[in-house]
């Protein structure tokens, strides 16, 4: 049952990507660049898990307390899940289609720009938990920060615009690099899955 469950929720999360490069490669008349999505997903694959597990050390060391907790397919204590791969990688894409394939692109400052990126992941964890609870009857994480009634925070603006710039950076010196790309994430994915707290 779990497992129909998870194919649906990863199917759902792919409609608004579709809907996406439909209105924007009819409006501009491109082409999907399907090495340059695969560059992104494959980074994010293991780059979101590792953040996570990077970010709560941080944040516990600072402050001693976690600020979410992971409740489906939680790993490593609930600092991530073991859908993560598939999770970020996805979150990678959509990361991808933001920077490279908006709809009226326009230059801003780079308090717009920060406020933009990050605003845009915070929508998207907002729209994959919303998802997940309808799917699985549960926050897929849930934040003790009440702030966004536990489904999200603010706090984390900061960390996804970090994260966006990386993923940004790291997919284009990885792009046409496939073997390489696959390669690295393999091994980080067994790593995190190996080698649980």
């Amino acid at each position: 049952m779990m497992v129909y469950k998870l194919l649906f929720f990863t199917i759902a999360q792919c409609i608004p990507l579709f809907i996406w490069a439909q209105m924007f490669f009819k409006k501009r008349q491109y082409h999907v660049d399907w090495r340059l999505l695969l560059s992104y997903f494959i980074f994010g694959s293991w780059f979101g898990m590792f953040g996570e597990l990077f970010l709560f050390k941080i944040i516990d060391w600072i402050f001693h307390t976690p600020i979410w907790i992971y409740r489906t397919l939680p790993i490593h204590r609930g600092i991530t899940s073991s859908y993560g791969p598939i999770m970020w990688g996805l979150a990678s894409v959509y990361i991808c289609f933001h920077k490279n394939y908006q709809l009226s692109p326009k230059k801003r400052g780079r308090l717009m720009t920060f406020v933009l990126e990050s605003s845009f992941l915070l929508i998207l964890e907002l729209l994959f938990n919303f998802l997940a609870y309808f799917i699985f009857n549960d926050y897929f994480f849930y934040y003790f920060v009440p702030d966004l009634l536990h489904w999200s925070s603010f706090t984390n603006m900061p960390f996804w615009w970090a994260g966006y710039q990386i993923m940004v950076r790291y997919s284009k010196v990885m792009y046409q690099q496939e073997k390489l790309n696959v390669s690295i994430a393999i091994v980080m994915i067994i790593v995190a899955f190996a080698y649980q707290q």
